[in-house]
């Protein structure tokens, strides 16, 4: 029963009439939000009026975890309380609108705290959590509960973790009148950029790019030796820059992808686990990166475009080694290509939909250019709309209303996570409660830096495992991304190796959110599964310490590191496959020879010269020990072991 109740609800199925005025306010906010990149309003108001139009759609489109509110026909009816809340949402708008001239001019913990404000700051914390607990659960708001209790309570803690101590005129200061808090900067970029590229991704699936896409790279990769499985790494990838949420990729393209690798002879596990990867690989594929990138580039200062581009040669290499996996697997299984079995051609598939590109391509220019990321979304809107007219995929009222209701639907878990981080960086940022966790980590780093990077990891992880990518990383990087900025390391290299591991954390058990919903497509263990994507995965969890120690990777530096760094990390990653999959020359290793493999790899990425001169020695002497053996048992290198999928489930 507690589980019921404070757990996450679910997406409500709404009567015919509900739903149409749940589709009417997502019209309206889509246009709002389209609107408001051409005549940008103040940030506080833009903010302010989102918070009512985002909320009031999430209390009508999500249920309260332990009610029932089922009505005959299954249909979910809108509960009075949840209208209530909607409501309050818009009242919460209005109130701001009102108030705009006094909150824009009134000097911060000077100026009076009315009883008014009071009170709508605790509707407004109070609709923030329970709209957050119904899509992501409690966690989040769990985390902003403790926050609180600190902010109040915090005087009476001894010793370092204490602070002066807040009033309550003090936190509503903080969190409701000015921009520290709930109308901060998460919120500005949540309700900006972010949500002007999830309208975008939408549009651009409208268009019909989805379908184009999947037979483009099916007719690139679909021939080669598990060409079934790299088109499903490619279809991923490619949706999950657009898409930006790893676990909505995994549930759209896996159901297609995951039952073509089963049909080809996967075992379920593994198809899984390779979507699961591939999805979270679309969050730091360029151009897009899902919406964490235009948060990194807001907290780091760094043009958007520039951290694109920095993140293109660690993704092209994490892809590259699921690549490695699944070529080598294919070997075991001895499985060919041809994911349709058919030939398809190339020429006349790029020839009917190479227009799609054209949106793509505007973008990545217009972005270099240094030009706002919203504008640069809604002009590629635009594009999209014109590029589609001469075709029979020309955009008519009804799919430019779907794809704006789509791209508002999408994003409303990103608002309303974003809106409630919001009182933890007002909290966090007030108490100074970062800089205290900071002198702690120079006393860990002091020790030892690998130690602290380690420590690191773990958190981003941890936050990960109840949070989305972008939470769990605006909270990482607020506590610990300045300590080793001031340790010495690059400020791009330590907030990319950040937003990694948030990435990686959802397919990283004991919760990896992705896992789970790829295993219940491909009707696997849900557990096993996030333990296999964490084996497919383990590129992502090597990079990062490459970003920090060998920044030369994130192009910074001379284009000859990048260069070498590149390759050698290339070649690691792939001794580092062959290791886990347990494969050599054409036949299955023992334990002691996959370790040495795999020890192997670490060795050569570490970029230290002995260290990856011992990493050749072992790779030569296992070589030469497979070949010898092979000639003492007259066994062929060219008659690899058969294999079946049944005895590769490890």
């Amino acid at each position: 029963m507690i589980e019921r109740i404070i757990g996450e609800g679910r997406k409500r199925n709404l009567s015919p009439a509900a739903g149409r005025i749940k589709k009417i306010l997502s019209l309206l906010t889509g246009l709002y939000l389209l609107w408001s990149v051409v005549i940008y309003p103040e940030p506080i108001l833009h903010r302010g009026i989102c918070f009512g139009l985002f909320f009031a759609l999430t209390f009508i489109s999500y249920t309260s975890p332990g009610t029932e509110d089922v009505k005959p026909g299954n249909h979910d009816s809108i509960p009075f309380h949840d209208i209530i809340l909607a409501v309050l949402s818009f009242a919460i708008s209005v109130y701001i609108a009102v108030n705009l001239d006094r909150l824009v001019m009134r000097i911060v913990y000077v100026d009076s705290v009315y009883p008014m404000d009071m009170a709508m700051c605790i509707i407004a914390v109070v609709l923030l959590m329970e709209g957050t607990r119904r899509i992501v659960g409690p966690w989040l708001p769990l985390l902003s509960i403790l926050a609180l209790i600190y902010a109040f309570y915090g005087n009476n803690i001894p010793g370092r973790f204490g602070h002066r101590g807040f009033s309550v005129n003090n936190i509503v200061d903080t969190l409701f009148l000015s921009s520290n808090g709930i109308w901060g900067s998460t919120m500005g970029i949540a309700t900006s950029h972010i949500m002007t590229f999830m309208i975008f991704g939408a549009f651009l699936i409208e268009s019909g790019a989805g379908d184009f896409l999947f037979d483009f790279v099916t007719s690139i990769a679909g021939r080669t030796k598990g060409g079934v499985a790299k088109v499903a790494i490619l279809t991923s990838a490619l949706f999950g820059m657009i898409s930006g949420s790893a676990i909505a990729n995994a549930s759209t393209t896996g159901a297609l992808t995951i039952p073509m690798m089963k049909k080809k002879g996967y075992p379920p596990v593994y198809a899984a686990s390779l979507e699961s990867c591939a999805s979270v690989g679309g969050c730091f594929m360029p151009p897009i990166m899902g919406s964490v990138a235009f948060m990194m580039a807001e907290v780091v200062g760094i043009p958007y475009y520039k951290i694109a581009i920095a993140a293109f040669i660690p993704a092209l290499i994490y892809f590259s080694a699921l690549f490695f996996t699944v070529d080598i697997m294919s070997r075991k299984l001895n499985l060919e290509g041809n994911a349709y079995g058919e030939k398809m051609d190339f020429i006349k598939i790029f020839k009917g939909g190479f227009t799609f590109f054209i949106p793509l391509l505007y973008l990545i220019l217009r972005l270099s250019m240094g030009i706002s990321p919203s504008r640069v979304g809604l002009e590629s809107i635009i594009l999209i709309v014109v590029i589609c007219i001469p075709t029979a995929n020309r955009f008519t009222l009804e799919k430019l209303s779907k794809g704006l209701v789509s791209g508002v639907e999408k994003g409303l878990m990103i608002v309303t996570t974003m809106a409630t981080c919001g009182i933890l960086i007002g909290i966090i940022n007030a108490t100074g409660i970062a800089a205290k966790f900071s002198s702690l980590l120079i006393s860990l780093a002091g020790f030892s830096t690998v130690g602290t990077l380690i420590f690191v990891m773990l958190l981003a992880i941890f936050l990960g495992l109840a949070m989305n990518i972008t939470s769990s990383y605006l909270l990482t990087a607020v506590i610990c991304a300045p300590i080793l900025v001031k340790a010495g390391y690059q400020p791009l290299s330590v907030h990319m190796f950040i937003m990694f591991f948030s990435a990686m954390a959802t397919i990283t058990p004991p919760v990896a959110l992705t896992s789970f919903a790829a295993a219940s497509i491909a009707g696997a263990p849900p557990m096993e599964t996030g333990f296999r994507s964490m084996k497919a995965g383990i590129a992502a969890y090597i990079l990062p310490f490459i970003f920090v120690f060998n920044p030369a990777i994130l192009l910074i530096g001379k284009w000859y590191q990048t260069a070498g760094v590149f390759m050698i990390s290339l070649a690691g990653v792939f001794m580092v496959a062959l290791g886990m999959e347990g494969w050599w020359l054409d036949r299955r290793t023992g334990f002691i020879y996959r370790a040495a493999i795999i020890s192997s790899g670490f060795l050569l990425i570490s970029g230290n010269q002995a260290m990856m001169a011992a990493s050749m020695v072992i790779v030569a002497l296992i070589y030469l020990y497979f070949r010898n053996k092979e000639r003492i048992h007259g066994v062929a290198a060219s008659n690899p072991e058969k294999t079946t999928s049944k005895n590769l489930e490890d």
